[in-house]
């Protein structure tokens, strides 16, 4: 009877054990890890992709005024920091900071004011020379001459690739419409151009002689989308279109990886995700010195 209560016991036992560990099982179970899918398309559906779905963003650039043409409707391909309308778009040769010659103001040979005395001459003789002898009357153009020369200081130069229809001009001029977050891109840029392009040039000076050839006379163009936090903090990069120079993908990379911090993103840039997402597209267009071979 003893060896019965026993067994009976033992089997007691062992049936809540295994009731209990079916109770607990599901509750003592890790959580399944969140999956990620992450797909590779190929270069051309990246590029694709990539293609802004807005209006490309490009530096202001002040024309002459002769060159402008008056305001309307009609949608510019390009946003910029104000509207304007030119007669024909153009861009300058040199490449560099977009700026034209009008914005590089002179510092030699500037004339100071005259004193008031010698002013009051001045407005006096004219007033008498307002007619010659001949019967013409005297025009001032000292405004036209000093805005030629503004323009003749300096060089002018674009920072942006541009549609290959925009023909070579010795200045920039743009159909653009005002873009709210202006002034936001104008900042990124200026903070990593100058690492862009040093980053560049060292990439440059590293190469051979073969490198040089075939790296020239050509456009390098590297695409990547740089991920910010809402204060502005780089918190990735990613390259979405290689140049083919990995050196070249790379300064784009590290000149933003440098700058790091890009300060008072406006919040409405801020996706869904809770990040802001930049895409900058990088050209060098490298032109090697002339190379002799040598016997």
């Amino acid at each position: 009877m003893a060896v019965l209560r026993a067994i009976l016991c033992s089997f007691m036992f062992h049936f809540l054990v295994i009731v209990g560990l079916i109770w607990l099982a599901p509750k003592l179970q890790l959580p399944e890890p969140e999956v990620i899918e992450v797909t590779l398309s190929d270069e051309q559906k990246i590029f694709n992709a990539l293609k802004p779905k807005d209006r490309s963003v490009v530096r202001q650039a002040v024309v002459p005024e002769k060159m402008k043409l008056p305001e309307d409707e009609t949608l510019a391909r390009f946003l910029s920091e104000q509207k304007q309308r030119v007669k024909e778009e153009t861009q300058a040769a040199k490449s560099g900071m977009t700026q034209n010659r009008s914005n590089r103001e002179s510092t030699v040979n500037k004339p100071e004011p005259a004193p008031p005395k010698v002013a009051e001459q001045k407005k006096q003789q004219h007033n008498t020379e307002d007619v010659d002898k001949d019967g013409y009357r005297n025009v001032d153009i000292s405004k036209e001459l000093a805005e030629m020369k503004r323009y003749n200081d300096g060089f002018s130069s674009v920072g942006e690739s541009l549609p290959t229809d925009v023909k070579v001009g010795s200045f920039t001029a743009l159909n653009t419409d005002r873009y709210l977050f202006y002034t936001f891109y104008a900042r990124v840029e200026e903070l990593i151009r100058y690492r862009w392009e040093t980053r560049v040039q060292q990439a440059i000076d590293q190469f051979d002689r073969i490198d040089r050839i075939n790296a020239g006379n050509r456009n390098w163009v590297t695409q990547a989308e740089f991920i910010l936090d809402r204060n502005g903090n780089l918190r990735s990069a990613l390259i979405m279109k290689s140049s083919g120079i990995k050196n070249f993908d790379m300064a784009a990379v590290n000149a933003f990886k440098e700058a790091r911090i890009f300060p008072n993103p406006p919040q409405e840039m801020v996706k869904e995700d809770g990040y802001i997402h930049l895409v900058f597209s990088f050209t060098v267009r490298y032109s090697p010195p002339a190379l002799v071979n040598r016997n």
